[in-house]
């Protein structure tokens, strides 16, 4: 799948290991990398339900965005990367990122 990010900072995180430790510490780092490659390498949305790391879809005011564990609380979340109305997951091949976040507060 094609991952884009939302921000220059996360794309750096993501591209700049040193960089990506330094602002996110060695496990949210290490996690994120993977939760990247996952998605990477995954055709499409639908087989990332089948990935450790509790890929999911969201509900409520953010519906359409889907989320995966980092180290607790923290979560990865990112949307389709491209106009996702009217279609179904197994058609979605590019991903978004938007944020890590602890959106439980």
């Amino acid at each position: 799948m094609e991952v884009s990010f939302k921000d220059k900072e996360l794309e750096r995180c993501a591209l700049d290991a040193s960089y990506g430790l330094r602002k996110l510490g060695a496990s949210r780092s290490k996690l994120f990398w993977r939760r990247l490659d996952n998605i990477r390498q995954s055709e499409n949305f639908e087989s990332l339900r089948s990935l450790p790391g509790h890929f999911h879809e969201l509900t409520g005011n953010r519906a359409s965005e889907w989320a995966c564990d980092l180290d607790q609380p923290y979560r990865l979340v990112f949307r389709a990367g491209e106009n996702a109305d009217g279609k179904i997951w197994i058609e979605i091949t590019s991903a978004e990122i938007l944020e890590i976040v602890d959106y439980h507060k």
